[in-house]
């Protein structure tokens, strides 16, 4: 594994700082490396020279012939192309390029030293890292990065400053409301978990227990014996790996084989020891609000102000995995779009998303192909066929701040992001 972080806080004669970032990565691919994974672009303060614009900043994954000085000699040649001129140490640069790891190794030569010795205390390297690589080590200390992220120094502002991740929906069931039965084998989910990364997803979501509307509960074992060779046969995939469940015996068996995060439709509450199993781990965890269970959850769900009733739920729940230990990067919050909420009350919903950033934690949406989208157009439209809708989805969860969407559609959704984001840019 090949590591390099990319930062810049002053325009290039390619344009602005985050321009210039994916003009150097396209450099790069020119010169015969290939770029394997690049992460979000993310803002940063600066420091410690604070009067200065903030950074944007990238880790990418690479792959090359190249050995570690040599390809050092590139990156510096790229700066200077890029017009960047060296002064002094944290000073504004129009683009900087560092190794940050070269296969593990230890370089001690000169004007190099790997794995990078800075990188364990800047935030702005180590978030956009853990996106790419969540599973990555430190060569020496093999401290894992969501560790090093917990033991940063205090006082690093840093947001993330793209469009929303893209999470890929696979189904390991007989009877999801889309579709049900269609990766019942492990080696089509497989498959289907491959061909999602390669359209676009960053994280794939495996379930083995469909909870659309009126479905029943499925025995545990059964759901382990779905979801955890397809979650074997997708390490090391590329993608960060999520489990939806909410059985705490699924996702301690989930977490030891490696998923990333747990998707949880009860917010941890389904089961008295999903809070501590999750707590003493270093996963992740997705909080969706919904109001009653599958099989009832839709039996006229009321509110009376259905957006500050989910939002003070998800509020306590996110108060309580931070009490047990839990920190806040690693929690994200689901409304639970169609989870015991009338078509009314999933417009709301999704009108007023951009509150629930509110709570400090990432914000999930997920609407895809669900039965508000029919309802809306005033005819009945098969899940297969609710794509248009589902795009509009997407498109509110990026105007109102969403972080991730899951979805289908991996690669429409994708294609629709990519015109979003030339858009956004022009403006």
């Amino acid at each position: 594994m090949i590591l390099i972080a990319l930062g810049a806080n002053l325009p290039s004669q390619h344009g602005t700082p985050k321009q210039t970032l994916l003009k150097a990565l396209e450099t790069l691919r020119s010169r015969s490396i290939k770029v394997l994974a690049v992460s979000p672009v993310y803002l940063t303060a600066p420091v410690p020279i604070s009067n200065q614009p903030w950074y944007h900043n990238a880790v990418a994954l690479i792959k090359t012939h190249l050995l570690p000085q040599d390809l050092l000699k590139l990156l510096q040649e790229i700066e200077i192309d890029f017009g960047r001129i060296r002064t002094v140490r944290n000073a504004p640069r129009v683009l900087d390029l560092d190794i940050l790891d070269y296969q593990g190794k230890q370089v001690f030569e000169q004007g190099l030293e790997l794995p990078h010795p800075r990188m364990t205390d800047r935030a702005f390297v180590l978030y956009p890292l853990r996106d790419i690589a969540p599973d990555w080590r430190h060569p020496v200390s093999r401290e894992a990065v969501s560790s090093l992220i917990q033991n940063l120094p205090k006082g690093q502002d840093i947001k993330n400053d793209s469009l929303p991740a893209i999470m890929g929906i696979i189904n390991v069931t007989p009877d999801s409301f889309s579709d049900g039965g269609k990766f019942m084998s492990h080696e089509a989910a497989i498959r289907h978990g491959k061909q999602l990364i390669a359209d676009g997803a960053s994280v794939l979501d495996i379930g083995g227990e469909s909870t659309r509307p009126g479905a029943d509960p499925v025995d545990v074992a059964d759901e382990i014996s779905r979801v955890l060779p397809v979650l074997e046969g997708l390490q090391q995939c590329g993608a960060w790996l999520s489990v939806d469940t909410r059985r705490a015996d699924v996702m301690r068996v989930a977490i030891d084989a490696g998923a990333h995060i747990i998707n949880d439709v009860s917010a941890l509450e389904g089961d008295a020891e999903s809070l501590s199993v999750v707590a003493h781990s270093r996963a992740h965890v997705c909080l969706m609000h919904m109001k009653g269970d599958p099989r009832t959850m839709q039996n006229l769900p009321v509110y009376d102000d259905v957006v500050h009733e989910v939002l003070d739920y998800l509020s306590l729940r996110v108060r309580i995995c931070m009490d047990a230990g839990i920190t806040s990067d690693r929690i994200i919050v689901d409304p639970g779009i169609g989870f015991g909420k009338s078509t009314g009350h999933n417009v709301e919903l999704m009108a007023h998303l951009d509150q629930f950033k509110e709570l400090g934690v990432r914000v999930l949406l997920g609407a895809s192909r669900k039965r508000f989208i029919p309802a809306l157009c005033g005819h009945d439209i098969a899940p297969l066929d609710r794509l248009g809708g589902s795009l509009a989805a997407v498109a509110v969860a990026c105007d109102r701040g969403a972080d991730i969407v899951r979805v289908h559609d991996v690669k429409q959704t994708k294609q629709f992001l990519e015109v979003y984001r030339a858009v956004q840019k022009a403006k």
